[in-house]
């Protein structure tokens, strides 16, 4: 998808229907009822190789160990929840982290990646993934036991038609992963705090702002949990993940391409110093589980 314009936020709340109005920036939106984060960025993910904004081998580097123990829960909590040998959909599968590891376990596997700078990794691993978006390069009768959108769904503009189109896609009985950012977490809130005290920098860099492909929602489970009810997902279970490791951190901080230095050291301080209250506090990242009946 290349939208040059922003992501528009006109029309009801995915999540309860309310309305969506104007936040305390131009581009931010809130839901009158529930509370719901929508941003107005525009995406441009690119189609071709090349003129990436993201330096992935170093954000491969820095997300490495996060990464690792969080997919290993994940795929824990899925084969538990899935019949043997399930066949399961990665959207958004970046490089084949996730396809990989659950390959190992037994699962059937297959990815759908819109990025050309990652897609090719995927492929080189041989992983079968399908260069597009979600649900497009899907045939009608295209069904899996198991989709998950790892650090994905807060990035698509249209997330009632996802919901509909994972409805459509899931066989009876199968299972959706959805592992968003909370935004109830320590650190968003910790952010939104700075920023309305006119320091913004954190705030935009967990939204991802300027990036190809921009978080345009912020989600709280219960958020999920609504929307998910209205094509008749129920919800199964919840797993509260890690979001910042010390290890791969600063490389992490760094993947963006001329990022100011100034700008990444105090990102890098500040999450050291607050990493071991953040572990007290609530998860800002969590992954929410619902079954199709």
């Amino acid at each position: 998808m290349k939208t040059d314009d922003p992501v528009g936020a006109a029309g009801a709340c995915p999540a309860c229907g309310g309305i969506l109005a104007a936040g305390r920036h131009a581009w931010l939106f809130r839901c009158c009822d529930c509370g719901l984060l929508h941003a107005a960025f525009p995406v441009d993910i690119p189609q071709t190789a090349g003129g990436d904004l993201v330096d992935e081998s170093r954000r491969e580097a820095g997300l490495e160990a996060v990464r690792e123990r969080n997919n290993t829960r994940l795929l824990e909590a899925l084969k538990a929840m899935s019949p043997a040998g399930a066949r399961l959909l990665d959207v958004g599968a970046g490089p084949g982290f996730l396809l990989q590891h659950a390959a190992r376990l037994g699962f059937v596997v297959e990815g759908i990646e819109p990025d050309a700078n990652v897609i090719a990794t995927a492929r080189d691993r041989g992983l079968p993934v399908r260069h597009g978006f979600f649900p497009d390069v899907l045939a009608p009768d295209d069904r899996f036991d198991v989709i998950v959108f790892n650090d994905v769904f807060e990035h698509l503009p249209d997330i009632t038609a996802a919901f509909e189109a994972c409805a459509r896609h899931l066989a009876p009985g199968g299972v959706l992963c959805l592992n968003c950012p909370n935004r109830d977490g320590f650190f968003f809130r910790v952010a939104s705090v700075l920023d309305r005290l006119g320091m913004g920098g954190a705030h935009e860099r967990l939204w991802q702002r300027g990036l190809p492909s921009p978080h345009l929602w912020y989600f709280a489970p219960r958020d999920l949990v609504r929307a998910a009810g209205r094509v008749g997902l129920r919800p199964e279970r919840r797993l509260d993940l890690d979001t910042v490791q010390i290890k791969g951190l600063w490389s992490r901080i760094r993947c963006v391409r001329d990022e100011p230095l100034m700008r990444s050291l105090a990102a890098y301080l500040f999450a050291v110093a607050t990493y071991p209250l953040a572990r007290l506090a609530p998860a800002d990242a969590v992954a929410s589980f619902f079954r199709k009946p």
